[in-house]
């Protein structure tokens, strides 16, 4: 407005003076008697004034274009400004939306770095309790400082796996309490001991340079040893057990062995260590599936008989019935009884059979009386033409 006002003045101002100039030309140019150069020089000066006039309203038209101008000019500045406005608020937001999920992921960063460290805090104690109970493991196996029980922790852990009845725990034989026995056929036990209380002496060992007291402790290990094979051997007992039975020691001590294993076996106990209990009971324990003879006598027995009687109910329907039929069925009647004669026979044989096998499966000089007949008529041979000759009685009669 201020400019506004200045030109308006101004062109107002120049207007006034070249109305008054021009007024003043008139009153000279009207004047008698005026000097001819004087008249053309006012004349000139009129001109002038017009042009001056006309240059003034070009002037002012150019102000009045420039005012429109600067009217237009400031409205694009007022919404120049507007739209700096809006775009400034939108940023703003803009910018405290990305801070809020920017924050938002940092925190779920610091927590899942947190996660993390707790998970791997974790994870370290339990490798470290993981590498506590190995190097336990491996001293006990190596035969350091432990209880007498350790061996048979060891064997517990790995007897767990095995099925409830193939190993039963807490076997009592001549009053005696032995940790483990294998089940075996023919309700049969073999008995497996894990004590072994001197673990002083082979903590000593382990540690001590002096060949000497080396020497001493070696002496006092092997017996140790002594007495354990002693100790298992009274678990054999020949009505319930096997003839063997196994005795664990820890792997340390088994090289001290030596001829030890011989007098062992020889009285009926196989040395192990712990690590290679477990495999030979799995392997004994198939071996012994493969090749033992587990079929019960008793029941044998009884089902023979039970064959035997329904071949004698058999052998009344055909002479009670099928005979007295028509001729058709003579030759069937023939041919039946041909078959049930020859099932007698064999059930004669095979029940002769039990009684050859357990006098051939006793060592000698055992198990004398046990079985009718024994003696020099009582050998396999004998036996077998026996039942032959019995089979061809029982055929004649028939016949």
């Amino acid at each position: 407005m201020d400019g506004q006002f200045s030109w308006g003045v101004l062109l107002l101002a120049v207007l006034g003076g070249g109305v008054v100039i021009g007024g003043i030309l008139a009153l000279v140019l009207r004047r008698p008697g005026m000097d001819p150069r004087l008249g053309a020089d006012v004349a000139h000066l009129a001109g002038d004034v017009r042009e001056a006039m006309v240059v003034f309203g070009q002037v002012r038209q150019g102000v009045e274009s420039l005012h429109q101008a600067q009217a237009e000019l400031r409205g694009h500045v007022v919404d120049l400004y507007r739209r700096v406005d809006q775009t400034t608020m939108a940023l703003a937001d803009k910018t405290s939306q990305v801070q809020t999920a920017i924050h938002k992921e940092i925190e779920e960063a610091q927590n899942l770095v947190k996660e993390v460290r707790t998970q791997l805090a974790e994870r370290k104690q339990r490798d470290d309790e993981v590498e506590r109970a190995v190097r336990h493991l491996e001293a006990v196996l190596a035969g350091a400082p432990s209880k007498g029980a350790a061996g048979e922790n060891i064997l517990d852990a790995a007897f767990s796996g095995f099925p409830p009845d193939m190993v039963e725990r807490n076997f009592r034989v001549r009053g005696k309490v032995v940790e483990y026995a294998l089940v075996l056929s023919g309700n049969r036990r073999m008995p497996i001991d894990s004590k072994w209380p001197a673990t002083a002496e082979v903590e000593k060992l382990a540690d001590e340079p002096d060949p000497a007291v080396r020497q001493r402790l070696v002496t006092e290990v092997r017996a140790a040893i002594r007495r354990k094979v002693s100790e298992v051997a009274q678990y054999i007992d020949p009505m319930t057990t096997t003839d063997m039975a196994i005795a664990a020691i820890p792997d340390a001590v088994y090289p001290l062995c030596g001829e030890l294993a011989f007098e062992a076996y020889r009285r009926g106990v196989v040395l192990m260590s712990y690590s290679m209990t477990v495999p030979y009971v799995l392997n004994l324990y198939n071996l012994h599936l493969k090749y033992a003879r587990s079929v019960d006598l008793d029941s044998l027995d009884h089902a023979l008989s039970d064959v035997e009687r329904s071949v004698e109910s058999l052998d009344k329907v055909l002479d009670n019935s099928i005979q007295r039929g028509a001729t058709m069925i003579g030759n069937a009647y023939d041919e039946i009884k041909r078959i049930a004669d020859q099932i007698r026979r064999s059930l004669i044989l095979v029940r002769s059979l039990p009684a050859v096998a357990e006098r051939e499966a006793l060592p000698e000089g055992e198990g004398e009386g046990l079985f009718v007949g024994e003696g020099p008529e009582a050998d396999p041979g004998k036996q077998r033409t026996a039942a032959a000759e019995a089979a061809a009685t029982q055929d004649r009669d028939s016949e």
